[in-house]
């Protein structure tokens, strides 16, 4: 834990010029020995946001949006059931809103994940052409499976792609903004779906209103605290832009005057320990009951409606809760556990409840872990990793599955029945004997204190919030014992 000479120099030059504690000044000169990266660490401000030029496809995407626009052509956004969905949809239908100026042209669908899966469904977009809709755009969905390209095409619709999810592809047949995508100059490639929805807005405003950076990011600043909830939601690395829409959109969620700010402030300040605790799971829980709440009760002017939602919303929480208390009590008797997994199969009733239990599972065995619903012919699995890459190992296995998404940490897949055994046999195999980069239950090398601190002083690590993967929260020690903090600034000891 000692510091070198030079780096004693490097904290007294950060405690003095930043005005912080010299312990703080410790934490950042350990991780951001550069002066110009500390100082965007702890000045996160809208000048950090990189060109949204840089995204692959984005010139083309917005092109293609206005031309639709100007034409009176029907758009339809196609999006994810959960928050990054909700609000990747509410940021793009704003701003559809405003180029289309209110036409009532611009549709917005969330999947029903148990009717449509993860892929496009024919029916869907067949209901929607019948209306006017000539353009599909997807938000948080589509870039996973290259059926999508077919289906939209098939439909008869212009089709692009606005994600975030892993690919491995660099060629498409159709526009698709993804910072992920192999062949993107984009300097930040770990943004949620709903930062992805806010670039491709910003560049539309700039395309359709002659709008700077400068312009966007006053005029429009009621995005921000959207794409705050969405990229807390979606458990991004928070960093770079993400600790700017983070830290900015905490600061103005409680003064805008938009409907759903305000109904969340009749419940008092909201503050992050809020968001995390309540507002997210709260907003979440439509997927349960109608995926359309999520996106309304953002894009919804009137009040009352609002409130209506959230309440609803805030009901349907506290059932889904009790539920999936009532389903992992059942698993977690029967699951399989190995020494580097902990694997469960069940009917499937509810889909949705799948990712929370695998979470929980995860979490209670502190391995990585897999269920698996079982319904007819067909399974839905959901995964959550303790240490190794997820879409990598979905990836290597696609010839199983009729459709898979995610990232590193949470991914999902559907397959048919008759592939569950051998699918097991070889999932089993290469994780318990073939990834070397899989650390035994989940465990990495004893945590060093970054920072000597007394648990009475923890107050002032409050310009480090928010804590995620990208900005861990600091190890500490006060010469007793080894502990850390968690996003309240709550004591958590370290064993």
């Amino acid at each position: 834990m000692s510091l070198r000479d030079a780096d004693k120099m490097l904290v007294e030059k950060y405690a003095t010029d930043f005005s912080i504690p010299r312990e703080v000044a410790e934490i950042i000169a350990r991780r951001y020995p550069e002066y110009s990266e500390a100082k965007r660490y702890l000045y996160p401000d809208s000048s950090q946001l990189h060109d949204p030029g840089l995204l692959p496809d984005i010139a083309r995407a917005a092109e293609e949006i206005i031309t639709a626009a100007k034409g009176g052509e029907g758009i339809l956004i196609y999006t994810h059931d959960d928050v990054d969905g909700y609000t990747s949809a509410a940021v793009m239908y704003k701003a559809l809103d405003d180029i289309t100026k209110g036409s009532g042209a611009v549709h917005v669908y969330p999947i029903i994940r148990e009717k449509d899966g993860y892929v496009l469904n024919p029916q869907v977009l067949s209901s929607y052409r019948e209306k006017g809709v000539r353009l599909l755009l997807t938000v948080d969905f589509g870039i996973s499976n290259e059926e999508n390209f077919r289906i939209a095409e098939q439909e008869g619709l212009k089709a692009i792609i606005c994600d975030h999810h892993e690919t491995k592809r660099t060629d498409f047949p159709i526009a698709a903004v993804n910072p992920k995508r192999q062949d993107s100059r984009y300097p930040f490639r770990d943004l949620a779906g709903v930062g992805v929805a806010f670039k491709l807005a910003q560049f539309l405003y700039q395309e359709f209103f002659s709008m700077s950076a400068n312009e966007f990011y006053g005029l429009k600043k009621s995005f921000y605290p959207i794409v705050c909830i969405g990229t807390f939601a979606d458990r991004v690395a928070l960093c770079d832009e993400n600790r700017v829409f983070c830290i900015h959109g905490l600061s103005l969620v409680n003064h805008v005057d938009e409907a759903w700010a305000v109904c969340l402030r009749e419940y008092g300040e909201v503050e992050m320990h809020r968001v995390l605790k309540e507002v997210l799971p709260t907003i979440g829980s439509a997927a349960y009951i109608d995926p359309r709440l999520g996106v309304d009760f953002f894009v919804e002017n009137d009040l009352s409606r609002v409130r209506d939602i959230y309440s609803t919303l805030k009901d349907t929480d506290q059932r889904r809760r009790q539920e999936i208390d009532n389903m992992f009590s059942e698993v977690i008797s029967s699951a399989e556990v190995t020494s580097r997994l902990v694997i469960s199969l069940v009917p499937l009733s509810k889909q949705h409840f799948l990712g929370s239990v695998a979470a929980r599972l995860r979490d209670y065995f502190k391995r990585n872990s897999l269920i698996i619903g079982i319904r007819n012919e067909k399974c839905i699995g959901e995964l959550r990793s303790c240490d190794f890459d997820l879409y990598k190992l979905l990836y290597r296995m696609r010839k199983f599955f009729l459709d898979f998404g995610g990232h590193k940490k949470a991914a999902g897949f559907s397959m048919e029945k008759r592939y569950l055994e051998v699918f097991l046999r070889e999932f089993k195999e290469y994780v318990e004997h073939q990834a070397p980069d899989i650390l035994d239950d989940c465990k990495s090398m004893e945590p060093k204190p970054e920072a000597f601190l007394r648990k009475s002083d923890v107050a002032m690590l409050k310009t480090l919030v928010p804590f995620g993967e990208g900005n861990p929260a600091p190890v500490l020690t006060d010469g007793i014992s080894t502990f850390t903090v968690d996003n309240s600034l709550n004591l958590v000891e370290i064993t």
